[in-house]
């Protein structure tokens, strides 16, 4: 099954070999998985590396992943995403689904790894979007000082 993420009034950013890229908001990098998108540790690698290369010219932010056109991640991928994001550079991730696959996935992903950055799950973008707000406004509260 195949979801269509809205994305109008976001600015295009890119792509890797399973994704594309969206500014959503300042901060805020949006990511839109291939409909039957497979991760495995080639294209999570891949991944990383194009939202940090991102987020570095943004000055950080916050990863929001529409995680419902996901069919599969395997351990490699994980493994990845686990131990090479950067929280100097990604305030969080919010994992935005709403289909059975998506939750079982995302909560799998929840349950066994320990990332190094924020991650949390959601089933609308709003709130996800309000988290995402209130992690920038925290990192630059904390850059003000």
């Amino acid at each position: 099954m195949s979801v269509t993420i809205d994305t109008t009034g976001w600015e295009p950013l890119g792509r890797t070999t399973n994704s594309s890229y969206y500014r959503i908001a300042p901060h805020v990098l949006g990511v839109v998985p291939d409909p039957g998108s497979r991760d495995d540790g080639a294209s999570a690698r891949a991944n990383i590396a194009w939202q940090h290369d991102h987020l570095r010219r943004e000055g950080g932010g916050v990863v929001v992943i529409f995680f419902d056109n996901m069919v599969s991640q395997d351990k490699d991928a994980r493994r990845v995403y686990q131990a090479e994001a950067d929280p100097a550079l990604m305030r969080g991730t919010a994992l935005v689904g709403g289909t059975m696959l998506a939750r079982a996935i995302g909560s799998f992903f929840l349950g066994i790894s320990r990332p190094r950055v924020r991650l949390k799950m959601f089933g609308a973008l709003a709130d996800a979007l309000a988290w995402a707000d209130e992690l920038n406004r925290a990192a630059a509260a904390e850059e003000a000082r």
